[in-house]
């Protein structure tokens, strides 16, 4: 398996395709810490008061869903120090849909998730995704491609390009990696649910020559999957949110629509 990856990681960077200027999308300055908040799912510790903002998601790409959206917010918080990006999600929303038997890398987007995309070269080559629980599971997975990407115009990878040249190793680890998930309460009231993420430096930015993260720009798309029942059938529909709009389902296949992280110094 190592022998495998590895193979194709130097296939990886062997040819290239440049998406960092695929169109317009978001870009989000992120401050440098001095001190790391504790990963306990919580939004409380007091370095997320510095943290970058997002407020609000938007709807997938050629859809317009936004008053459903607006209904159940979502604040994503982001800061860096050298060994780990931090992310904080913020959901609202009075319906949690998750089991709590969800277990690490099985199919995570099928109850409430927040999903995490970040390309740290940002060519659409390499890239990892980290999704994580209103309990805290976790999936970590790998994207590889071996060939020079290929798009729609509705700016996803195409089938034809995915069956020959996209490897996604689920059974990969990201060494470091912690993720932690609560409920949020007021007045007595479970009104919604968190999420932190410390997201290693080391499995990020490999491809730059790097081993920690320095004042620099990566690629990064920001998720967050709900189920809302039908008030009349009771039947569960996904409900995709974005912080840059991809097909949804696609968030997987669409690097050249990951937003800018510009990690800041001062």
């Amino acid at each position: 398996m190592k022998k495998m990856l590895l193979f194709l990681l130097f296939l990886s960077a062997c040819s290239s395709v440049d998406v960092k200027n695929s169109g317009p999308v978001p870009s989000l300055d992120v401050p440098l810490l001095a001190t790391p908040p504790v990963i306990d799912g919580k939004l409380d510790d007091p370095a997320w008061k510095d943290a970058a903002v997002i407020k609000g998601l938007r709807s997938s790409r050629g859809k317009n869903y936004q008053d459903k959206i607006d209904k159940i917010p979502t604040t994503i918080r982001v800061l860096w120090d050298e060994n780990y990006l931090y992310v904080g999600f913020e959901c609202i929303d009075a319906d949690i849909y998750s089991s709590g038997k969800m277990k690490h890398d099985e199919d995570l987007y099928k109850e409430d998730v927040c999903e995490v995309f970040i390309d740290g070269k940002g060519d659409g080559r390499q890239y990892v995704e980290i999704q994580a629980t209103p309990d805290g599971e976790s999936l970590d997975l790998m994207y590889v491609f071996t060939g020079d990407p290929e798009y729609t115009s509705e700016l996803r990878m195409t089938p034809e390009f995915c069956d020959k040249e996209r490897w996604g190793f689920r059974e990969w680890n990201m060494e470091g990696l912690r993720t932690a998930g609560s409920r949020i309460e007021r007045d007595g009231k479970i009104v919604g649910w968190s999420v932190e993420m410390a997201i290693p430096a080391a499995a990020v930015v490999k491809r730059q020559g790097l081993k920690n993260f320095v004042p620099m720009e990566i690629r990064a798309n920001f998720m967050r999957y709900d189920w809302p029942a039908d008030e009349k059938t009771g039947k569960r529909d996904l409900l995709h949110m974005n912080w840059s709009p991809v097909l949804k389902g696609c968030p997987h296949i669409s690097p050249s629509s990951m937003g800018r992280l510009v990690l800041k110094k001062d």
